[in-house]
């Protein structure tokens, strides 16, 4: 499975989900946050980068495959709308689980690339398979080690293969 959650923990974030968003206690803003946060404990399995953009490439190259500053897991679709549209949309019991878990895989990017959410869609990419299960997140930043260089080393070449 490239999107691996224990059912234990997958069952305590879905009925966190629920409980939050049947609450009375918190207000929209709340929720939000609340939402937010429960969902980031399934981080270490989520928000998996798909791609890395040729410019965050680029910046590993630069630095000799050190892990660079200015390199982020930018949400292919915004974090804001995924938890507005889960906060607002009638669910059926544990539906929105698939839903959101399409939603919740990453492009590694340049700091200044996930900034601009409205030409974020036109950065050029180079595709990491899933299953090679790399580059894994944790709540703030990502897993980079030997894997990953080696992985990142390898892709290189293709910076040719596009004529940049």
């Amino acid at each position: 499975m490239d999107w691996c959650v224990s059912e234990d923990l997958k069952k305590f974030i879905c009925n966190g989900f629920k409980l939050i968003r049947n609450s009375t206690d918190f207000s929209e803003k709340q929720k939000f946050q609340l939402i937010d946060r429960l969902l980031s404990m399934g981080a270490g399995a989520g928000w998996r980068p798909k791609a890395i953009s040729i410019n965050a490439l680029k910046l590993f190259i630069k630095n000799d495959f050190k892990k660079p500053k200015g390199i982020e897991r930018a949400h292919i679709h915004h974090r804001r709308d995924t938890l507005n549209e889960l906060l607002k949309k009638k669910w059926e019991n544990d539906e929105w689980w698939d839903w959101y878990r399409e939603r919740d895989y990453t492009i590694l990017s340049t700091r200044e690339e996930n900034r601009k959410e409205k030409d974020f869609h036109k950065i050029k990419i180079i595709k990491i398979p899933l299953e090679k299960n790399l580059f894994l997140g944790k709540r703030v930043g990502y897993v980079y080690g030997d894997r990953e260089k080696n992985f990142l080393r390898n892709i290189s070449h293709k910076l040719d293969e596009t004529k940049l």
